[in-house]
C-alpha cells in the first residue's frame, strides 16, 4: 500500500485545481450541459467571479425543474447582489420572497433587503438625498426586519441585525439632510 501524499483537504483542493484548469476559456466543464454551467456559475460565485456567475446561473434559469429553479435563482440574486447589480438583484429576489416560504423566502429576504441598502448608500454616496432613496432604506429595513423577526436563528453572526442599525443611521441622515 502506498501512503496518501496528500491530506484530504489538500487531496480536495488539487481535486479542485485540476477542475478548474480543465475549464475551456469560456468558464464552461468539459461535457457542458446544465450541471457544468452549475458547478461553473458556483464556484464563481464562491471565488469572487461574479460576473461569470451570472452570467452561468442566467442561463441555466430557464432549463430547470421547479424544484433546482428556486434554489439556483436564490444563487442567482446572491450573484447579481456581489457583482454590485442591486436593481437586478431585487428583481430577482421578489419572487421568491411571494412565491416561496422557508429558507428559500428568508434567505431571498436578506439578499433583497442588502441589495436595496447598498442601492441606497450608493445614490447617497452620488449625492441623491431623495424620496427613492428613502424608499430603498424603508424598503430594505422591512426586509430585514422581517427576516430577523421570523429567521432570527438564521443571523447567527448577527449581520442582518448590524445591517438595520446601519440602515436606521442611513435614515436618521437622510432625515437631517
Amino acid at each position: 500500500m502506498i501512503p496518501s501524499i496528500l491530506s484530504g483537504g489538500r487531496r480536495l483542493a488539487v481535486v479542485s485545481l485540476v477542475l478548474l484548469t480543465s475549464c475551456e476559456a469560456a468558464g464552461t466543464l468539459a461535457g457542458g450541459g446544465a450541471q457544468s454551467d452549475y458547478l461553473v456559475a458556483r464556484q464563481a460565485l464562491e471565488t469572487g467571479n461574479y460576473d461569470l456567475a451570472v452570467q452561468r446561473y442566467g442561463r441555466l434559469m430557464g432549463s430547470l425543474d421547479s424544484g433546482s429553479a428556486s434554489r439556483v435563482q436564490l444563487e442567482y440574486a446572491h450573484a447579481l447582489l456581489r457583482a454590485n447589480r442591486y436593481d437586478d438583484a431585487i428583481a430577482a429576489a421578489d419572487p421568491l420572497i411571494a412565491g416561496r416560504d422557508g429558507s428559500i423566502q428568508a434567505s431571498a429576504l436578506a439578499v433583497r433587503g442588502t441589495a436595496r441598502h447598498e442601492a441606497a448608500r450608493a445614490r447617497l454616496t452620488q449625492g441623491q438625498a431623495d424620496a427613492a432613496t428613502r424608499a430603498l432604506l424603508e424598503g430594505a429595513r422591512e426586509d430585514l426586519t422581517r427576516f430577523t423577526r421570523e429567521n432570527g436563528p438564521l443571523d447567527t453572526a448577527g449581520s442582518m441585525r448590524a445591517r438595520l442599525q446601519l440602515i436606521d443611521a442611513d435614515l436618521e441622515t437622510l432625515g437631517r439632510g
